[in-house]
């Protein structure tokens, strides 16, 4: 397994490779180095499974890199670790299918998470109780990425509040853009479709297989009004969560 950094700031490129290496192990080859260009020869004689590269360094832009990349190691991951945040470039990196796309300024535990997720390595993730991981319409867990299935556990597990994009784009070290769009990708379904699929389940769960009241229930499935919920799950079910639950007992 190789992983090759692409960064002109000489500094930064050796810190990730020592820190890579420390964290991954022998089973690992970190290989550096300072431009693109050197990067394209590197590219050209070593065969690569991941790429972490810098978005903007001089003469070749990472994302001309990728472009290049892409032609001579299709399977190769490319991640982007970069100090720019704005829209344009998520939208890019998006298009060009990176593996991710994360700031400089979320740490090493970010970047070696989301290199182990680029590099395959399974992960333990069961289903939160009550709540299928992969809703009507969405692919099945065998085939759905890793980090899909972490974050569909990480929003059952907190399906009791509210969940912004933001918050979900930080669990798993992705842009908020970059998450939105490879979700949908990924699942045939947007977050909050996602979102709202696991409420409706977790409250038609608790109103058949509970005692608990409207008011809890509305908690657990982070409404803060109980008069809300009661008005969104007749949307969602064509009845009222008493009627639900009368049909099931």
């Amino acid at each position: 397994m190789q992983i090759l950094i692409v960064d002109d700031e000489v500094l930064i490129a050796d810190g990730l490779r020592d820190m890579l290496a420390e964290a991954l192990g022998d089973r690992v080859r970190v290989l550096v180095c300072y431009s693109a260009a050197e990067a394209l020869r590197i590219v050209g004689t070593e065969k690569l499974n991941v790429i972490m590269t810098d978005i903007n360094m001089p003469n070749i832009f990472g994302l001309e890199l990728h472009r290049q990349l892409a032609a001579l190691q299709p399977d190769c991951k490319v991640i982007y670790l970069t100090g720019y945040s704005e829209f344009e470039y998520a939208r890019q990196a998006l298009a060009q299918h990176a593996f991710a796309y994360i700031l400089k300024g979320e740490g090493d535990e970010s970047i070696v998470r989301t290199v182990r997720r680029a590099m395959g390595e399974p992960e333990e993730v069961q289903p939160a109780e009550a709540v299928d991981p992969a809703p009507s319409g969405s692919s099945a867990a065998s085939g759905t990425p890793s980090w899909v299935q972490e974050l569909a556990q990480y929003i059952g597990e907190h399906i009791d509040r509210d969940l912004s994009l933001q918050e979900l784009a930080a669990h798993i070290h992705f842009h908020p853009v970059y998450l939105s769009r490879a979700f949908k990708e990924a699942m045939g379904v947007t977050v909050s479709d996602y979102i709202s699929s696991v409420r409706l389940e977790r409250a038609k769960a608790l109103l058949s297989g509970s005692r608990m009241d409207l008011q809890q229930i509305a908690e657990k499935t982070g409404f803060a009004s109980t008069n809300y919920f009661c008005r969104w799950f007749r949307k969602e079910m064509r009845m009222t969560p008493k009627a639900y639950r009368d049909q099931k007992h």
